[in-house]
């Protein structure tokens, strides 16, 4: 072999030794996730709503909007620290929006004093949100 093949073919080594493999592995690997992956624990419990309001927005067309409050009571002892739920109310929201139509209110019987159950979900590994909500009886049909 001539020395000068030599000299070109070793930067090909270089490359190729550096490159991942692409094997079946890689290809069950997930890219990673921002702030993820994350596992909550799941406490059962119910919502009652303890005020309703309704929400100026000059740029809806599509009728009133509500601003709903609601204090959790969960059906067992909460062991992480950092969740206080005790004397606290919560912004309801569906589907990622804290104001409700109207429509919603009537469709899910929505007063103060109404009571739903549900979960607060908190979280145990990843930097997700650290509290969430769930009502089953309030997910938008």
């Amino acid at each position: 072999m001539k020395p000068y093949l030599l000299f070109l073919l070793i930067p090909f080594f270089f490359i190729l030794m550096e490159k991942p493999s692409l094997g079946a592995a890689d290809d069950k690997r997930e890219e990673p996730r921002a702030g993820g992956p994350c596992e909550y624990h799941r406490y059962q419990g119910r919502a009652e709503i303890v005020s309703l309001r309704k929400i100026a927005d000059p740029q809806n067309q599509a009728g009133e909007k509500h601003e709903v409050r609601f204090r959790f009571i969960p059906n067992e002892e909460i062991k992480e620290s950092f969740v206080q739920v005790e004397g606290r109310e919560f912004l309801l929201e569906i589907n990622q929006s804290p104001h409700l139509s109207s429509n919603f209110i009537e469709q899910h019987g929505i007063q103060i004093g109404s009571v739903f159950n549900g979960y607060i979900q908190v979280i145990v590994k990843g930097t997700c949100t650290p509290v969430l909500f769930e009502f089953p009886s309030l997910a938008s049909k």
